[in-house]
């Protein structure tokens, strides 16, 4: 059904499981939390693409950017998850 990969999905999968949808948003380190070390380097480029994509938002912050699901997609976002 959707052109994304697993890691992608993974990314998506997290972020929606820990509704982080709009404000609620999470550092990139806690988003790599829980997945291999070998795909923690692929993590940033999925992100990008998702962020590209405008399905997750990023939210810059004194600390670092912050990323959470785009509220406005998490119907499309459901989809790329079944």
């Amino acid at each position: 059904m959707s052109h994304y990969d697993s890691i992608s999905k993974a990314i998506l999968l997290k972020l929606f499981q820990d509704k982080r949808i709009g404000a609620r948003h999470i550092s990139l380190q806690n988003i790599k939390t829980g997945f291999p070390s070998h795909v923690k380097g692929d993590i940033d480029k999925k992100l990008k693409i998702l962020v590209k994509a405008n399905l997750v938002l990023v939210h810059p912050t004194s600390y670092g950017p912050q990323y959470a699901l785009n509220p406005q997609r998490i119907s499309e976002i459901i989809k790329i998850l079944e």
